[in-house]
């Protein structure tokens, strides 16, 4: 993996998911709806950045790289 892909995913990695921006507005519990307001096409776009969000934790945690 090169150096330009590994900062790309740090860079990612280092985003804030939908549910930890909930957690920091001092919400115990995390609503989607809160966030996307009742449009399926906002809960889709943001799950899928969530998700690209975790993976990229997820790879640089696998090859032992700190974000």
């Amino acid at each position: 993996m090169n150096d330009l892909l590994i900062d790309r995913l740090k860079k990612l990695a280092a985003s804030k998911t939908w549910e930890e921006c909930s957690e920091k507005d001092g919400d115990e519990f995390f609503d989607p709806n809160d966030y996307a307001g009742g449009n399926i096409d906002d809960a889709y776009a943001g799950g899928k950045e969530d998700g690209g969000i975790e993976l990229a934790r997820e790879v640089l945690a696998a090859m032992d790289i700190k974000w």
